[in-house]
């Protein structure tokens, strides 16, 4: 079933550039994919991509005063490019980079054909109240001094502190199958996009 859905990308240029490799996947084919996750082992890292311009700014760029990890190939783990038209994966499998990317125009044609099923998830992620420079916003999190920058601005944050409300939402699209047996079973994941809820205040 991962076949159906997953095409391998070629890595063979990320030595040379991590920023050059990321760029061609999220924009010179046209996905326009314009967030990055990724996973390293300083920490994680927020990236966006100026559709546009081609310019990948990061969270460590953005809010230059704090201590957040920098993208690089040597300490990267894991990183996911994504958005509404599909996810490149990028990780590390014994010392050899792999890549894989799922197209939403690949999903949709199997969920019509019902050979596979869909479950939207909306995660809560930390912040109760954050400042936005650029295109990220600075989220921290109750009295608790945890702090990170995610690419999305334009968050409303509750003004009751007593309520400590989180309205930042990462959206993950899990792909499910029934066996032979008629049991569902969920065989991938992947990240669509950055949501806020609104907030309503009594």
């Amino acid at each position: 079933m991962n076949q159906d859905l997953c095409q391998e990308v070629s890595t063979e240029t990320i030595e040379l550039s991590l920023e050059d490799w990321l760029k061609q996947q999220a924009i010179t084919k046209d996905y326009q994919l314009r967030y990055v996750l990724a996973h390293a082992e300083d920490g994680v890292v927020w990236g966006h991509f100026e559709v546009e311009s081609g310019i990948l700014e990061t969270s460590k760029q953005a809010f230059t005063e704090y201590d957040f990890p920098t993208l690089r190939l040597s300490t990267l783990q894991q990183c996911r490019i994504f958005g509404e038209a599909g996810e490149v994966l990028l990780w590390n499998s014994n010392g050899k980079w792999r890549s894989r990317l799922i197209l939403q125009s690949q999903v949709s044609e199997l969920l019509e054909q019902e050979k596979i099923g869909l479950i939207p998830e909306s995660q809560i992620l930390w912040g109760t109240q954050g400042k936005a420079n650029g295109n990220f916003t600075l989220l921290s999190d109750g009295s608790q001094g945890f702090k990170y920058a995610a690419p999305i601005t334009g968050i409303t944050f509750s003004q009751d502190k007593q309520k400590q409300y989180r309205p930042l939402r990462l959206e993950v699209h899990h792909y499910f199958y029934y066996d032979q047996d008629g049991v569902a079973r969920i065989f991938l994941s992947r990240l669509v996009s950055l949501t806020k809820e609104k907030i309503y205040e009594s």
